[in-house]
């Protein structure tokens, strides 16, 4: 909602025979107004509307991702920052990573675990045997790219999908024989100078609706998927509370009582 009115305010202050003046990068913390200095031409940091036949046009959101990538100076290249990815990715066929791949100041980071620390990451993740329980897993790995203000993390998109046809101790003694299907899920890994990685997140759902997860992420929604979901709120589908059926209830009486007296 507050996004709404603010697209909205910034489409008044640039209709035509408003007033408008520029904003300054001085207001934008500093790290973007150094971001920004870099990426943005100076017309466009200058004014972040024009008006032409009319019709608004808004330059300045769409960011030169490939010039700001090169003004990061990280000494390894996008290239190979993906590359190094999937390395590290394929090393343990997608679940968990080669210990050697991880600087040691690595974290591991979820919605809702972590940070975890490469020793507290290597076990967690070895006490669970994803390819004994999912021996059909197939792992769908892609959009793979270099954020441009990170210019040392490699962004990507997880699905995939398998049948539990095998024990997937301690949670799931007995095989369900049920269907998993992940949706898409934004994770990252970010790298030092030599090529370790530092941080790896993953688990961030980017549509709830897909899979058979009941939009879940990472373990939590492999669990909630063969109907073995772990008993607290974090691990379970999202349910609006109470509080925010009110909160909405309250919104849409305070909206219907605007337009009333709007007609009058």
């Amino acid at each position: 909602m507050w996004l709404c009115v603010v697209g909205a305010l910034l489409l008044s202050a640039c209709a035509p025979g408003a007033a408008f003046q520029a904003p300054s990068l001085a207001r934008l913390p500093q790290h973007r107004q150094d971001t920004c200095a870099r990426a943005l031409p100076r017309r466009a940091a200058a004014s972040l509307c024009m008006q032409a036949d009319s019709q608004l046009t808004l330059k300045t959101m769409f960011i030169d991702e490939e010039s700001l990538l090169q003004s990061q100076n990280f000494p390894l290249k996008p290239e190979a920052l993906i590359a190094k990815a999937q390395t590290f990715l394929e090393s343990r066929g997608g679940f968990g990573a080669d210990p050697a791949l991880m600087a040691d100041n690595f974290q591991f980071i979820a919605p809702v675990v972590g940070p975890l620390s490469k020793e507290a990451f290597i076990s967690a993740i070895g006490s669970v045997d994803m390819k004994t329980a999912f021996p059909d897993f197939q792992g769908e790995f892609y959009a793979f790219s270099v954020d441009p203000f990170e210019g040392n993390r490699v962004w990507y998109i997880a699905r995939g999908y398998g049948t539990n046809t095998g024990p997937l101790l301690p949670f799931a003694p007995q095989a369900t024989n049920k269907k998993l299907v992940n949706p898409p899920q934004a994770c990252s890994l970010t790298f030092d100078e030599t090529g370790l990685v530092t941080k790896y997140t993953i688990g961030y759902v980017m549509d709830r609706d897909v899979g058979t997860t009941g939009g879940l992420g990472g373990l939590y929604g492999v669990l909630y998927a063969i109907g073995k979901p772990l008993p607290f709120r974090e691990a379970r589908p999202w349910k609006m509370s109470r509080r925010y059926k009110i909160f909405n209830a309250v919104g849409g009486w305070l909206q219907r009582l605007a337009a009333k007296k709007t007609k009058a």
